[in-house]
């Protein structure tokens, strides 16, 4: 599934900031036998995302 043009746009964003833009680094499925994505750890995008320590 490709990004939409917004979420492209808020990466290039995030990007020029020099904000972090892989989301496995603060999700809490971070952890080989809880995460399949095959991007994984260097995803952008994930249907299975949730922020570590809510």
């Amino acid at each position: 599934m490709k990004p939409t043009w917004g979420q492209q746009f808020k990466l290039k964003i995030k990007k020029a900031l020099g904000m972090n833009i892989f989301l496995c680094d603060s999700c809490k499925w971070d952890w080989r036998g809880a995460c399949h994505n095959p991007e994984r750890p260097n995803a952008t995008r994930c249907h299975d995302y949730e922020k570590r320590g809510k």
